[in-house]
């Protein structure tokens, strides 16, 4: 997802599956997929990982999961987890209820994890859908200056139970590396 070149090449590969009307769903699914890409650009998002269904789904979203990592520098007053806890529990008009908030450690350093239920108004379909994310805010102790929000999306409550043990198993598979050639450079 982050090769300018990776949503027509994964277009490609999926109008290559084999099955029934697979380039008719690769021309489905490709919009998404670039709107994907355009706000992972905007957030300087990297690693992004979607999963786009063998099937097509009934729905109308046809990439029903999302990850990423995005990573910051902060202030040192920032990179407590205090400071942390309190911008993850701010409120957001679109929550669907108050989120979830752990205190977690992780091989890649302590982290705030945040799971919420975000609603969402479908103004072309005149209805409102549910997606489901957990964040985790990690201050990784050999990067004194960074924050990493590692993030997990899903847009069906029918895979909760199964997507939060799936983010939780990434998250504790994280490592944050430093580059000597670029410590201190950005």
């Amino acid at each position: 997802m982050n090769d300018p070149d990776g949503v027509e090449r994964a277009a490609r590969a999926i109008a290559d599956w084999d099955g029934e009307r697979m380039e008719e769903y690769a021309d489905e699914v490709y919009p998404e997929l670039r709107a994907i890409w355009e706000e992972m650009q905007d957030r300087r998002a990297a690693p992004v990982a979607v999963y786009v269904p063998p099937v097509p789904l009934d729905s109308r979203l046809r990439v029903p999961i999302i990850a990423y990592v995005q990573g910051r520098r902060t202030a040192p007053h920032e990179r407590t987890m205090e400071a942390v806890v309190a911008m993850a529990s701010e409120s957001r008009p679109d929550s669907f209820r108050p989120p979830d908030i752990a205190l977690v450690e992780l091989p890649a350093g302590p982290a705030c994890r945040l799971q919420e239920v975000v609603v969402h108004d479908e103004e072309d379909r005149g209805r409102r859908s549910l997606s489901e994310h957990i964040d985790y805010y990690v201050l990784p102790p050999h990067c004194p200056e960074g924050i990493f929000k590692f993030s997990v999306t899903w847009s069906s409550p029918a895979i909760t139970a199964r997507a939060m043990v799936t983010a939780d198993e990434m998250a504790a598979s994280l490592s944050v590396r430093v580059d000597e050639a670029t410590e201190g450079n950005g």
